[in-house]
């Protein structure tokens, strides 16, 4: 249990950090005002789910991580699609270093949250046995 209580600490470290990184996005007021507010929403709904794995041990916590890290994963990928995301057109890795700060936490954060969610319901599944 040790470990899997690290790994959620770990994954609640990746999803603030990911957080962060949108906050500052926010606050140096990059991209235009509905891209400026989500990223406020992304950095808000990281420190909830950050505090919910730290705190609680259930497997609401590391579904909630996985579905923002997944969400936020998603959004990147759209605002470098098409006519991009809430009017905001990105392309490669701008910007830089965030973009790639925010795709590779969120990607280790989706991994350490999906080892945690499995581990939860192996545990569950062993005390129904």
């Amino acid at each position: 249990m040790e470990r899997t209580r690290a790994l959620r600490l770990v994954g609640a470290v990746l999803v603030l950090v990911g957080g962060a990184v949108h906050l500052k996005l926010n606050l140096d007021d990059y991209g235009n005002d509905d891209i400026i507010r989500a990223f406020a929403l992304n950095a808000g709904a990281s420190a909830l789910v950050a505090g919910y794995l730290a705190l609680r041990d259930d497997l609401v916590g590391p579904l909630a991580g996985i579905g923002l890290s997944l969400g936020t994963l998603a959004a990147f990928a759209l605002a470098r699609r098409g006519d991009g995301l809430l009017d905001l057109r990105e392309v490669g890795w701008n910007p830089s270093p965030e973009a790639g700060v925010s795709v590779a936490t969120e990607t280790l954060a989706l991994v350490v949250l999906a080892l945690v969610a499995w581990r939860a319901r192996a545990a569950t599944s062993s005390l129904r046995s």
